[in-house]
């Protein structure tokens, strides 16, 4: 299918994928190698807009989570979880992405992957969180101006969820990630790509003062 969006995937997700697809590669009938495939269709539903495929949401804040308004998430099936009475749990892992406009008008618009993790103990959400930089609790004011769900499993989940995230400008370490790229030539491998380059160190937190939480 034709890409809408262009994928850049985050740093640290790359190394993870680039040591998943070596392992798969290892053992092609192994459990890397279907949490690998599993990835790549989520990669694919995600430059494709196929996120509605995958149960896609939009997530929100609460005071017992951190700030993600500006993110959401597609489900993707990788291992059969149950709960005690032994029914099927759903979809065991997640893909957490941004969505930015363009560098241009001629470009399409961008879906930043943040992270792939489990659903089992909000894992994906604490990962989702690190590498954006938040805390739990934490309300961030440049994402007042955003509406937010809240947080919720089951029943108790608000009908109408939004599927995808908002649409941000695009911030200036995205911006430069395109100039990086400026006449090479597209990747070949299977592997997934990003177009972000690697800091020199870890990614700290956004320096602001005291902020309250709501």
């Amino acid at each position: 299918m034709t890409a809408k969006y262009h994928l850049i995937i985050d740093p640290e997700l790359r190394d993870e994928l680039r040591a998943l697809h070596a392992r798969a590669q290892a053992e092609p009938n192994g459990p890397a190698a279907r949490q690998f495939e599993a990835v790549r269709r989520g990669l694919s539903a995600l430059r494709e807009g196929r996120e509605a495929e995958f149960a896609g949401e939009r997530l929100g804040r609460s005071d017992n989570h951190p700030d993600l308004r500006d993110c959401a998430e597609i489900k993707i099936p990788v291992v059969e979880e149950f709960n005690r009475r032994g029914q099927p749990m759903g979809p065991s892992h997640r893909l957490t992405y941004r969505e930015f406009e363009g560098p241009s008008e001629s470009h399409l618009p961008v879906r930043q992957v943040v992270a792939f993790a489990p659903r089992k103990d909000g894992e994906i959400f604490d990962v989702t969180a690190n590498r954006l930089g938040r805390s739990k609790g934490v309300s961030l004011d440049e994402l007042d101006h955003l509406p937010t769900v809240r947080p919720a499993v089951g029943p108790v989940k608000e009908a109408g969820r939004p599927v995808t995230p908002p649409r941000m400008p695009l911030p200036p370490d995205l911006i430069q990630a395109f100039k990086a790229m400026e006449g090479l030539a597209p990747p070949t491998s299977s592997e997934p790509q990003s177009s972000t380059p690697r800091p020199a160190s870890r990614r700290q937190p956004p320096n602001r003062g005291p902020s309250q939480s709501r």
